[in-house]
């Protein structure tokens, strides 16, 4: 996964569509979003946790880009805790620092707010690590803020947009598609995070919005489908996703409905 996009303003691009505005302020990286209803869970009137992680994924991604520059950041891990959900309608405000830029790892977390209340609606961190490939990098350097900006709006509901297929309860499949990429050729991961927050949700009770969810990037999504699988165990469920053209685990999630406090 990174945050960053192949090209992040092109129309048509799937997580241009989730419409984040960014821009940088100092050392902090600032970002601003509406919620509106294509990105809320099906079912209920608040912001999908699945978003929130893509969001954190573009700012933090471009504090540890800009750490790491010229190098594409892939993103390791990242974790999202929602203390109050997003209602529709909604404004979202974004903050992102650098944790730790090691020669190796780069650490980054994001809060997001909507402006009434002072502490964090919902917190993220995630750990980075530049691309293994030496030609993986950005030729005139890593993008300005305002050029990962999304300054687009769903088409459709989310998972209806990027096509996923609910097979069973716990399992879903989303295709590998030219327009839900990363900047290394591979599933973008927002869409993975829908992945594995669908898997999730369709073992749920009733509609609510997954309160944590944490994911771990094992190998990248270059064929696909991506298939997730959610096995429940207490009040966590457990996401395995693999890339369904070789079976190989790719992803790794662990999520907790809002249902179970």
């Amino acid at each position: 996964m990174t945050g960053i996009q192949r090209v992040a303003g092109d129309p048509g691009y799937v997580i241009s569509e989730l419409g984040l505005q960014v821009s940088a302020d100092g050392d902090l990286l600032r970002g601003s979003a509406t919620v509106v209803p294509e990105a809320c869970v099906p079912g209920t009137e608040v912001l999908r946790t699945s978003i929130l992680t893509t969001w954190a994924d573009v700012v933090a991604g471009a504090v540890a880009g800009m750490a790491m520059s010229p190098r594409i950041p892939l993103t390791l891990d990242l974790e999202v805790l929602v203390r109050r959900p997003f209602p529709v309608g909604s404004p979202v405000v974004a903050e992102a620092r650098l944790v730790r830029a090691g020669r190796s790892v780069v650490v980054s977390e994001a809060t997001f707010g909507d402006g009434s209340d002072p502490a964090p609606l919902a917190i993220a961190v995630a750990t980075f690590v530049p691309s293994p490939d030496p030609a993986a990098v950005f030729p005139d350097g890593f993008p300005l803020p305002e050029q990962v900006s999304q300054r687009g709006r769903l088409s459709a509901p989310f998972a209806d947009r990027v096509g996923c297929r609910r097979l069973e309860p716990g399992t879903v499949e989303v295709p590998r598609r030219p327009d839900g990429l990363n900047a290394v050729g591979a599933m973008q991961g927002g869409v993975v995070a829908l992945t594995i927050e669908e898997a999730a949700s369709t073992v749920a009770s009733e509609p609510a919005h997954l309160a944590a969810l944490n994911i771990r990037y094992l190998r990248p999504v270059m064929v696909g489908p991506a298939r997730a699988v959610a096995t429940p165990s207490g009040t966590l469920r457990t996401v395995r996703l693999t890339d369904t053209s070789n079976g190989k685990l790719c992803a790794l999630g662990t999520a907790r409905s809002a249902l179970d406090g």
